[in-house]
């Protein structure tokens, strides 16, 4: 296995024969103004997402051609920038190892119940959340049936209480209690308790070793199967030393029938009691076995990141973050004629603000007094993974990683005259970007109620470096928009996420204000100037859920 700046002159050997590595026009701004300089170009944001976005990129998946393009082109950029490398022993790319597993047709899991004994169809019956070997169920399996499948002694809540679940698979509904949902208005909205990963984490502490999740009636992006089959087409893929994969699955409606057959509730009634969000725990008559064929594979896909010293030869020793996914889907269900999922909006753009950031930052006379790392993290589709494992192995010691802003998608409807800050609310961050904001003009308006989910700032990269002590938020645009009208912006904002979002069709062809999306970068650079010249360094705010890693009270530089 090579190490990351040995495998950089290989990958740029990929792009030069593609006329795809823009190193001149890069170059170009190190010759402008100071002044200039720390403005951010709505061309520059153009030219890195054409590139980024194109089809030679083929959506930028993880292990895939098209994601080492993709850390070539990064890693060159930031090197055109004059930015330093910011990784092991001086170069720009950080190794993360990966494992990728597929499950084959010829994986057999077998319902046995009073109604029904034997295999069920891959895809058309059943998805795989979870693929490998340590999925295997050789014997059959009893199943019991938990509810929602949460504990929460926080709240009261054990749907595991008295039941009996060592070495037996669990089935769960999807979804909640309603009592732990937070009211939004008329909408409810989810907390981390809903995920399915955390029902599975649950299962296996109680003891299980599986997990069936039925679509509840309730929850109508469960019960579209079409798209859940489209989601599960694409390759699981972890770090090998994450938690053990045992067996999950979600289950057609049509087949979690047969799973019930002859226990004191049927699944009809079982959704007339998920209607209140209250459901019961009891064993059921039914047994499973699963076998599965995968087709696995190891490879090594890299964090990019880049350095800029601080001026300051004490607080230079410390270091603000500002960071963005470079990793998208890659290519899978065709829909409509096309297979490549570009990944424009998210997060092409993310990543060429980020590279724009870290450029102006070089190319000013005047540094910031902390050093400033910019960080594309791979794997964040699958589950987090490049900022998960940057925690695990930071570059510099995890204790003088002080702030970070993360950036996940831009703004590219309109120029806008507010913004909103994920997470502001849990650290001194809050303030500082309040700060910033008003210096540019522009309010900061809360979440707006349709999207304040619990578990929305869990959605992204910051969730990784906030749990390993680093105060961390994602700044948006919001819904005061220049041009139009905030009811306008809010409804392209929703017809964004159910017709592009994740498919195709976030591609280079979509209407992009380039503008709004330069406006949202400036944004960006501000907020980390700030954060880099300011003397103290942003806390945790009391009631926050995260805290600094280390002796209690400790705080970097």
């Amino acid at each position: 296995m090579r190490g990351g700046n040995a495998l950089l002159p290989r990958l740029l050997e990929n792009l030069l024969p593609l006329g795809l590595f823009f190193l001149p026009w890069c170059a170009q701004g190190q010759g402008v103004s100071q002044g200039a300089a720390l403005r951010i170009s709505p061309e520059r944001i153009r030219q890195h997402a054409t590139v980024l976005g194109s089809d030679t990129f083929a959506g930028r998946g993880v292990g895939t051609r098209g994601g080492g393009l993709t850390e070539a082109y990064l890693a060159g950029q930031l090197a055109a920038a004059g930015v330093a490398g910011g990784a092991g022993s001086g170069g720009f790319l950080q190794p993360v190892p990966m494992h990728g597993s597929l499950p084959l047709p010829e994986s057999e899991l077998v319902l046995i119940s009073p109604c029904h004994s034997g295999p069920i169809a891959l895809g058309k019956d059943y998805l795989l959340f979870t693929s490998g070997a340590a999925t295997s169920l050789p014997q059959p399996v009893n199943v019991v049936f938990a509810g929602y499948g949460v504990v929460a002694p926080e709240l009261g809540v054990d749907e595991y209480a008295g039941l009996e679940v060592a070495g037996k698979v669990v089935a769960v509904m999807a979804g909640e209690p309603r009592l732990l949902l937070g009211n939004k208005g008329n909408a409810w909205s989810p907390t981390l308790y809903a995920v399915p990963e955390t029902k599975r984490r649950v299962a296996l502490s109680r003891g299980a070793v599986g997990l069936l999740v039925i679509p509840s009636l309730k929850e109508p992006t469960w019960r579209d199967w079409e798209a859940r089959q489209r989601e599960f087409a694409f390759e699981h893929v972890v770090l090998p030393y994450t938690v053990t994969q045992s067996f999950a699955a979600l289950l057609h409606r049509e087949v979690a029938k047969n799973l019930f057959c002859g226990s004191k509730y049927s699944l009809a009634q079982l959704d007339e009691l998920d209607r209140t969000g209250q459901l019961p725990s009891f064993p059921t008559q039914a047994q499973v076995r699963f076998r599965g064929v995968f087709a696995e594979r190891d490879f090594v896909a890299h964090n990019v990141i880049g350095v800029v010293r601080g001026s300051d030869p004490l607080l230079a020793e410390s270091y603000v973050l500002v960071t963005a996914h470079h990793d998208h889907l890659g290519e899978g269900p065709e829909i409509d004629g096309d297979r490549i999922y570009n990944g424009v909006v998210d997060n092409a753009l993310g990543v060429a603000a980020v590279l724009e950031v870290m450029r102006a930052i070089a190319a000013a006379e005047a540094k910031p007094r902390r050093s400033v790392l910019g960080v594309f993290f791979t794997g964040e589709e699958k589950g987090l993974l490049g900022s998960t494992y940057f925690v695990d192995h930071p570059p510099v010691p995890l204790e003088r990683l002080v702030a970070a802003v993360n950036v996940d998608g831009l703004a590219h409807f309109d120029k806008f005259r507010d913004i909103v800050v994920v997470g502001g609310e849990w650290s001194t961050l809050g303030e500082t970007a309040r700060k910033v904001a008003a210096a540019l003009g522009l309010e900061v308006s809360p979440v707006p109620p349709v999207f304040a989910r619990p578990d929305l700032y869990a959605l992204s990269d910051q969730v990784a470096l906030a749990r390993a002590g680093i105060p961390t938020v994602l700044v948006n645009e919001g819904f005061k928009v220049v041009h139009r009208r905030p009811e306008e912006a809010f409804a392209h904002a929703v017809t964004w996420g159910q017709t592009r979002y994740h498919s195709p069709f976030d591609d280079l062809r979509q209407p992009i204000s380039w503008e709004a999306a330069a406006q949202h970068a400036e944004v960006i650079l501000a907020l980390v100037k700030q954060l880099a010249s300011e003397e103290k360094p942003p806390v945790w705010l009391p009631g926050s859920p995260f805290g600094r890693r280390g002796s209690p009270g400790a705080s970097p530089r």
